[in-house]
């Protein structure tokens, strides 16, 4: 029997079903993606990190369903947002303003008792959210109840200019935090939390994927990128050869990121 390593260091047995669960939301059709897990079994060691199965399973899907691989890297690409947090901010603040929000990044709100860094403020239909994101750059850390109380602690100290408080993570959420959060009314997004609502499903559902997804592109050229504020692939498509030239992106690359992301985008 295969045993698993996760990132938080704790050890399970190799869940070929979940594997192929997860395979199979990336397009994969069911059958095959049993097929595919089974495979990536039988190339596994008795003692494997969590990591080695995803880059084996992803080796796999980048050779037969190569648009798959890229929805299937979106965890890992937005972890490569970072290493700091402000290019996940921004990128939160394209997903609330693809849904109707009015967004502002990098804001400054002076409280009842002292003043707060906000990293998004969004409004709609008259509601106003202050967004605190959360980036972590390894997917064994959790946002816990220190950071569910710290944010409401910053919210009562500026209700008077805002209506609710939300938390947006690209990890998970621990049960405590969720629990504080549902008991004071706060909004918390988590990859896979809520339940089938959580970020991945955002991204999937607006079809805006970061750029860090794309496999062609190496560390300077995605630093490149974000840096100048291309962080969709939205964003890189609507970039002409100009733009993405001065971006540090050579030709070749160019092209590349560009076949990629119009791939990923085609995918139903």
């Amino acid at each position: 029997m295969v045993s698993v390593v996760k990132a938080s260091g704790a050890v399970e047995a190799f869940d070929a079903g979940k594997l192929a669960s997860s395979i199979a939301r990336c397009g994969v059709p069911e059958s095959e993606a049993w097929l595919l897990a089974r495979e990536v079994e039988r190339g596994l060691p008795e003692e494997v990190s969590s990591g080695e199965v995803y880059a084996r399973a992803l080796e796999l899907l980048r050779e037969r369903y190569p648009a798959c691989a890229l929805r299937y890297a979106l965890r890992r690409g937005i972890m490569m947002l970072g290493p700091e947090g402000y290019p996940f901010e921004k990128y939160v603040a394209k997903l609330l303003a693809r849904i109707g929000y009015a967004v502002r990044t990098n804001v400054v709100a002076r409280g009842r008792c002292i003043s707060h860094e906000l990293d998004v403020v969004a409004e709609r239909e008259g509601e106003r959210v202050m967004v605190e994101c959360k980036y972590h750059n390894a997917p064994g850390v959790k946002v816990d109840a220190r950071v569910a109380l710290y944010v409401h602690a910053r919210f009562l100290d500026l209700s008077d200019q805002f209506d609710k408080a939300w938390i947006v993570t690209n990890t998970k959420v621990t049960e405590e935090a969720a629990a504080y959060a549902e008991c004071v009314g706060m909004r918390v997004t988590a990859w896979r939390y809520p339940e089938g609502a959580g970020l991945e499903k955002l991204v999937e559902d607006l079809r805006l994927y970061p750029v860090t997804v794309l496999p062609s592109l190496g560390e300077s050229a995605r630093r490149s990128l974000l840096k100048r504020g291309i962080v969709t692939l939205d964003d890189l498509l609507r970039a002409g050869p100009a733009e993405l030239a001065a971006s540090g992106l050579r030709p070749e690359e160019a092209e590349a990121a560009v076949r990629e992301a119009e791939l990923l985008q085609q995918l139903g």
